[in-house]
């Protein structure tokens, strides 16, 4: 690899983890569902036979993204909450750390997209994406007021191209990337 394609890889994947993780925890907070973010009924990935994603809650398999979005509900409606109008559990992340996996993945990619884009560009990657940060439980406006616990989370994630918004790169609200592969812990 020549060193003007590692550093569009790392430009383009410090990118694109900033937008994903931008999105993710913004959903997550607003508790909007984060299922279409997952390489689940992704017709590019369906028609190549892609496995579910893999997806660990704290030890415990979730078998869809769908069904963790229902963990993530129950857990914004955790007891003890006063005000059921007031934010119930807020993520807030510290740092994260992404790197480039494999600059060449082509699962499921239409030929269009091979012919589009090459390993050289940043738009094929396959990344492995690690976020840490702490999560908050209660209804205060600020870290201080009105939590009664509070977390270290650290997520893992590997991603992948979004093959299906990258065909259609004027779809609004497209990822540009996937998850295949989702720990979570929380201590």
């Amino acid at each position: 690899m020549s060193a003007n394609s590692h550093e569009t890889n790392v430009r383009c994947s410090s990118e694109a983890a900033k937008t994903f993780v931008d999105w993710y925890y913004r959903a997550i907070n607003e508790g909007k569902p984060v299922a279409p973010g997952y390489v689940n009924g992704h017709a590019a990935y369906d028609r190549a036979g892609h496995p579910p994603a893999d997806i660990c809650i704290n030890g415990l398999v979730v078998a869809t993204p769908e069904e963790f979005d229902k963990l993530l509900e129950k857990q914004r409606q955790a007891p003890k909450q006063p005000d059921p109008n007031k934010k119930r559990v807020r993520y807030e992340v510290e740092a994260y750390d992404v790197h480039v996996i494999n600059a060449d993945y082509r699962f499921g990619a239409p030929q269009k997209m091979l012919d589009l884009h090459s390993p050289t560009d940043g738009m094929r990657m396959m990344m492995a994406l690690s976020v840490m940060g702490t999560v908050y439980f209660g209804t205060g406006r600020n870290k201080d007021d009105d939590y009664w616990e509070k977390q270290s989370f650290h997520d893992r994630f590997i991603l992948v191209p979004n093959w299906d918004s990258l065909e259609r790169p004027a779809a609004r609200g497209g990822r540009r990337y996937l998850v295949v592969s989702h720990n979570y812990r929380a201590n």
